[in-house]
């Protein structure tokens, strides 16, 4: 129960530090298939990120520690961690963090900008937004309505996630599910991370 505890509490990290960089108040119209190499002080990992263009946003991170899923429904306010070797799932509330996502959130946020560039052939603006002790530089394709380059750092803490690939074909719907025969969990709100 301990391990199960364990991974839910570090996937619930993960989607809160993962959603709020690609999912905020204004949430991304565009649906998206993205794939991301993120590298930190843990090691390099993989990141795919489905988004719906209505809200909702799967995110599957791949860690030398396995695999973890979670599903984000920001419409319904609920956050799923899924569990595949346990076949189960926790549901938890879902309050959304400000972030920037477009021009109309940077300025809600007094985030400061960082002008245009192209990266990896994407036209991108860049935002700059401090939280407590981390920075975050984040760079948002013009093209294609999500995150390019992100990079966040804090005193003790650093992570770069850069896009590998990326798709505009719509998700299905079941990828916004938790799988038939899951055991769902009801676990409490957890304190918002800023």
């Amino acid at each position: 129960m301990r391990k199960v505890a364990a991974q839910s509490v570090m996937v619930s990290l993960l989607t809160v530090f993962i959603g709020s960089q690609s999912l905020a108040q204004h949430w991304s119209k565009k649906p998206f298939d993205a794939s991301y190499e993120v590298q930190s002080a843990a090691g390099k990992s993989s990141l795919r990120m489905l988004n719906d263009g209505q809200g909702r946003v799967r995110n599957e991170m791949s860690t030398a520690a396995g695999k973890m899923t979670s599903i984000i429904d920001a419409p319904a306010k609920v956050m799923y961690s899924i569990m595949e070797t346990q076949r189960m799932a926790t549901k938890m509330p879902y309050k959304e963090a400000p972030s920037v996502t477009d021009e109309q959130s940077a300025k809600a946020l007094n985030a400061k900008s960082l002008g245009v560039k192209v990266i990896d052939g994407h036209p991108c603006h860049g935002w700059q937004t401090v939280n407590q002790d981390s920075t975050t530089e984040s760079w948002t394709g013009d093209d294609i309505g999500c995150v390019v380059l992100s990079t966040t750092k804090g005193p003790s803490y650093s992570s770069t996630m850069r896009l590998l690939k990326y798709s505009a074909a719509k998700p299905s719907p079941s990828d916004f599910s938790v799988p038939a025969g899951y055991k769902v969990m009801e676990m409490p709100a957890t304190p918002s991370i800023r």
